[in-house]
């Protein structure tokens, strides 16, 4: 099931070469690249992460700035530039920047370049959890610093011949938890949604505001319980929140996050037959552009991928962990004049257009000239 906005959706979603053929037959290879588990800069990378996953994310409590973690970072930008040449290499006019700049230095302590999710019900608790809500990075509730598009995106216009940059943020996103006989995440698989008509043109999706979720139904006692049986480990956020004295107002809850949030709203998408799925344990997507979401898999499937292992005890123990997973933010950037194929992105596009500001969400089936970079005319 996919976490559309008012009910989770059966949907089918491609994986591996099923995956691959869909990015390429929906004009997406510059949106999202699968990586091969054998890779050696991934491996590379998952050593690195190994390495500091304790003295560095979870001393950070999960998430922090780019340079508390330069060695995962440029292991990773080696992924981004093998997986998206023209838009990250230098020897095409690319280049590859960590993190998104959210944030100033003097607000180092709010940036989420990397992030730990943990599941909900992992004894080690975190505000970080796979997220069942379908969304892109900028429109979500993080905090940003007064100004972040213009730090962001510097020298997004160009004067003359000199067209600007086009940028793109990427999301290096790996599973840190067993994978299934498939290849795929055995809980909370990341749901990625392709671009319509290769980036050209938004989804359709609506605006929701803070208050609209005042009306959601909170999990009763008797399921509360039936989970803490079912898992004694995921009673343990349950009852660290029992000792907390501090009780916040919906202000104060706001207080560290994105100040235009309240004004601008949460797109939220809205389901359409033509969305085309793809998830994978190893991916590099463009999340400014790509909607995604923490999905669920069918029981009875899931059920019958346990049955035919053949070690279905150790099947099942997996299976019930959880998805952890580690990301990693980048902004890659180029000049539209000096590359080959679709010059612009959609978020530059759109930025450029000044249809994507700090207190607006961009048009919900808003169309883009990506050769020009500018919001298209109907």
């Amino acid at each position: 099931t996919v976490p559309y906005k008012d009910e989770p959706v059966d949907c089918e979603i491609m994986v591996n070469d099923g995956a691959r053929a869909a990015i390429k037959a929906n004009d997406a290879e510059r949106f999202v690249s699968l990586i091969d588990p054998k890779n050696p800069k991934l491996e590379k990378l998952l050593r690195v992460m190994e390495a500091g996953w304790d003295k560095v994310g979870v001393r950070a409590k999960n998430a922090g700035h780019h340079t508390l973690w330069p060695e995962a970072f440029e292991a990773g930008a080696c992924l981004l530039r093998e997986a998206f040449p023209e838009e990250c290499d230098p020897e095409f006019g690319g280049e590859v920047l960590s993190g998104v700049a959210f944030v100033g230095d003097d607000k180092k302590d709010r940036a989420i370049d990397f992030m730990q999710r943990r599941p909900k019900t992992d004894f080690t608790m975190s505000k970080y959890n796979p997220l069942g809500r379908l969304h892109r990075d900028p429109d979500a509730i993080d905090y940003k610093s007064p100004g972040w598009m213009e730090t962001s995106m510097p020298d997004s216009t160009g004067e003359g011949d000199d067209n600007g940059y086009s940028y793109r943020y990427y999301n290096l996103w790996l599973a840190r938890t067993p994978i299934d006989p498939t290849g795929e995440t055995w809980e909370s698989p990341l749901c990625l949604l392709l671009p319509k008509h290769g980036g050209a043109q938004e989804w359709r999706y609506d605006v929701r505001f803070p208050e609209d979720n005042d009306t959601a139904v909170p999990e009763t006692t008797q399921e509360m319980m039936a989970r803490m049986m079912k898992n004694p480990l995921s009673a343990a956020p349950i009852i660290m929140s029992a000792f907390s004295t501090t009780k916040k107002s919906k202000e104060e809850q706001f207080a560290f996050t994105d100040q235009n949030y309240m004004k601008r709203g949460s797109p939220e998408l809205e389901r359409d037959a033509t969305h085309v799925w793809i998830t994978h344990p190893f991916v590099i997507f463009d999340s400014f552009d790509m909607w995604h979401g923490a999905g669920k898999w069918d029981s009875e499937e899931k059920a019958d991928i346990i049955d035919k292992c053949v070690d279905k005890t150790r099947a099942r123990q997996d299976a019930s962990k959880g998805r952890v997973s580690m990301e990693l933010r980048f902004r890659a950037r180029c000049k539209p004049n000096q590359k080959n194929g679709v010059p612009f992105s959609p978020v530059s596009s759109a930025y450029r257009g000044k249809v994507f500001t700090p207190d607006t969400v961009r048009p919900s089936e808003g169309r883009y000239d990506l050769v020009t970079g500018t919001v298209a005319v109907k």
